[in-house]
């Protein structure tokens, strides 16, 4: 088989890389998505709120090919330790080149910061939105939730 229908090689490390980021991420993502739910009362609702949690994943699919051409840039390097872009760009890193070791930590820290923090402001969204039936809840009246004591 050519070097056209060869497969990269998948290191042991790189394979628990994954496993980490994958799980990490989705405990960011589901953190946020959860308060979403805890804020709305309908799927209706829901759709108006979900844009500011998805666009990170978006954004992060859109940084993908500057990171894939220049993986040990500044910027490349600056984007992955973004908690909301590391899952994705972090491994696309990893999986490209081999970025220092206090990077890939400094990025798996971060995001578990970042999941502790969302999900504290969940928790505040859902004891505030599981009472607030029937009205439905803008952006800004949500970060006041948060904000309460």
């Amino acid at each position: 088989m050519g070097a056209a229908g060869a497969l990269p090689e998948l290191s042991p490390g790189l394979l628990v890389a994954f496993v980490l980021f994958f799980v990490l991420g989705y405990f960011l993502y589901g953190s946020m998505y959860a308060s979403v739910g805890a804020a709305v009362n309908t799927a209706q609702e829901a759709q108006t709120l979900v844009f500011p949690v998805m666009t990170p994943l978006l954004l992060s699919v859109v940084f993908w090919p500057m990171v894939l051409a220049a993986p040990d840039s500044t910027l490349s390097v600056v984007l992955s330790l973004v908690p909301f872009f590391a899952p994705l760009l972090m491994f696309l890193r990893m999986a490209a080149v081999s970025p220092p070791l206090w990077q890939v930590a400094l990025s798996m820290v971060l995001m578990l910061a970042t999941i502790a923090v969302v999900t504290w402001a969940s928790a505040r969204i859902y004891r505030v939105g599981i009472l607030m039936y029937g009205k439905r809840p803008t952006f800004p009246e949500i970060m006041k939730w948060v904000g309460r004591a």
